[in-house]
């Protein structure tokens, strides 16, 4: 289902979204086992550069991924082109694993897009209820790794696996 927006509203998901992550960083930091949390700048071939938070444990957590305004030229859905591009939703309880310092969590995410299909018009969208999968290696910038599966209808999209250009990536496990 898409649900036409205003520019402007994910400049507001995204504000919510980083207090709503903040938020889940303290909780989830409290829980006992196995969690992984972090985040960054991401390089990704031209024109998936993104920014990346997350924080998981065993109880849930939260994903954020913006690729707003450092993104573009990559094809997504009914987008030719895509200029900005917000993935958030929470880690579903029971998701996350850690298997060799790897760690892998999943959930169900809102997708807001902004950009121009092939006849250059302009489509901006919320796609909600996507499934996501989410993958991380440890470590800081040039030795992370992170990637993104999201499974829409017409097919997963993957983006990554690519290195931290910047930040950190803890797994505990």
């Amino acid at each position: 289902m898409y649900r036409i927006h205003l520019v402007g509203r994910l400049a507001a998901a995204t504000a919510t979204c980083v207090m709503a992550l903040s938020m889940t960083q303290v909780a989830a930091g409290a829980a006992a086992g196995p969690s992984v949390h972090g985040g960054g700048v991401v390089d990704g071939v031209v024109g998936t550069t993104s920014q990346l938070g997350f924080d998981a444990s065993a109880s849930g957590g939260h994903f954020l991924c913006i690729m707003a305004g450092r993104s573009g030229g990559f094809p997504f859905g009914p987008w030719q082109s895509i200029t900005q591009m917000e993935v958030s939703g929470p880690v579903s309880p029971g998701t996350l694993r850690v298997e060799g310092g790897v760690a892998t969590f999943a959930g169900t995410a809102t997708i807001h897009v902004v950009g121009r299909t092939a006849t250059g018009e302009v489509l901006t969208a919320t796609v909600e209820g996507v499934p996501y999968v989410s993958i991380q290696t440890p470590g800081g910038a040039g030795v992370a790794e992170h990637e993104l599966d999201v499974t829409l209808p017409s097919g997963t999209a993957t983006f990554g696996p690519a290195p931290l250009r910047s930040g950190h990536i803890s797994v505990t496990g």
